[in-house]
């Protein structure tokens, strides 16, 4: 069994994965070196957080009262990893591909427009940052190459 990762002690925000830091953040992510912190929208405003990332690594948070967390904080960045924050607003759209030519044109596409999605065993779960409509509009252009359905009840 391999050892867990190092844990990360942050006590101050490096700069935005969308912003100043996109270009060195998204090096790391082709070279599979980024983990994310997932959080709800409420711990946003908190300083002192506890959290684990998508692969493991321990991370507490001890931020200054004038720094604020936002989504896409980078919360470490070296040469060799970045830990980005993402802050979960909550509103989702779900879609199930229908076969697995479809799932893959489906994560394909999503990935190139930068959309949030968490990929479960038969789903994708799309995090709304703009109005839905937008969401819909552009699946509606992959519909004739992927069969898909959307799940108006998340739950």
């Amino acid at each position: 069994a391999s050892r867990p990762p190092d844990p990360l002690h942050v006590t101050a925000i490096v700069g935005n994965a969308s912003g100043d830091l996109h270009d060195a953040v998204h090096a790391l992510e082709h070279a599979g070196r980024v983990e994310f912190v997932d959080i709800p929208a409420a711990d946003a405003a908190r300083r002192r957080l506890r959290a684990v990332t998508d692969r493991g690594r321990e991370v507490t948070i001890a931020l200054a009262r004038d720094v604020q967390m936002a989504d896409g904080a980078v919360l470490a960045l070296t040469s060799e990893l970045a830990v980005v924050l993402r802050v979960d607003s909550g509103a989702r759209l779900v879609i199930i591909p229908e076969d697995l030519s479809s799932a893959m044109r489906l994560g394909h596409w999503c990935g190139n427009l930068h959309w949030k999605v968490d990929f479960g065993a038969d789903r994708m779960s799309i995090l709304l940052d703009g109005p839905e409509d937008r969401y819909r509009d552009r699946l509606r252009d992959l519909q004739g190459l992927a069969r898909f359905r959307i799940v108006e009840d998340a739950q």
